[in-house]
């Protein structure tokens, strides 16, 4: 007769311990879920290094520069802000207006190893209303592929017969301008057989012009 509830207690254990809830399988549970998101998350955001490859891709896109190329006597069209041809280039110690006056502004090189040049540029203001002759285009050298020469610019007055600061001069309306964009550089750059190109900017719009 002992035997019986010994059998119920025993029947009974297992079937409670069959009911109960598992730690276990839970925890198991828990983790494939947090796995699940894990991976999801690690699909979806860039890695330190893909950021690294993102981020240089676009500095490298912002350094290349789509230049468009232009000959002396090219004219282009900047619509709504300005029309420029090149109209001449020189290398020369002394650098005058086109048709010197009695008394004019001239610039020259006073180091014996350097030498000016000069980019001629007819600018036309196609705006509504003025444009200081300074704002008009930027103007860069690029010798040999690497060397870079910034350039500053001067008007032409009076016909031609003296220079101004372009950073006080403004252009009217329709009105055309001489501007020259000039450069100290070295003998070597003026006397090598290497190439020599200017880059001029307005606004978003690049163009090449081989010196040669």
């Amino acid at each position: 007769m002992k035997i019986v509830p010994g059998i119920l207690l025993i029947s009974a254990f297992l079937t409670l311990a069959a009911c109960s809830p598992q730690p276990n399988a839970d925890l198991k549970s828990d983790g494939v879920v947090t796995n699940e998101v894990e991976s999801t998350v690690s699909q979806t955001e860039p890695t330190e290094e893909s950021k690294d490859e993102i981020t240089t891709d676009s500095v490298n896109e912002e350094q290349e520069i789509t230049a468009t190329t232009i000959k002396k006597g090219d004219t282009v069209t900047i619509d709504g802000y300005a029309e420029l041809s090149v109209s001449k280039q020189k290398f020369s110690k002394k650098i005058e207006p086109s048709k010197p006056g009695n008394f004019y502004t001239y610039y020259e090189s006073k180091e014996e190893d350097s030498t000016y040049f000069a980019l001629t540029v007819k600018a036309k203001n196609l705006y509504t209303t003025g444009i200081d002759a300074d704002e008009i285009a930027n103007v860069t050298l690029i010798y040999d592929n690497q060397y870079d020469y910034p350039t500053f610019s001067t008007v032409e007055e009076k016909g031609g017969e003296d220079f101004t600061y372009s950073n006080i001069t403004s252009v009217n309306p329709l009105k055309t301008t001489t501007l020259y964009y000039l450069a100290e550089i070295p003998n070597e750059v003026a006397d090598s057989d290497k190439p020599l190109k200017a880059l001029i900017k307005v606004k978003d719009n690049t163009f090449e012009y081989t010196i040669r």
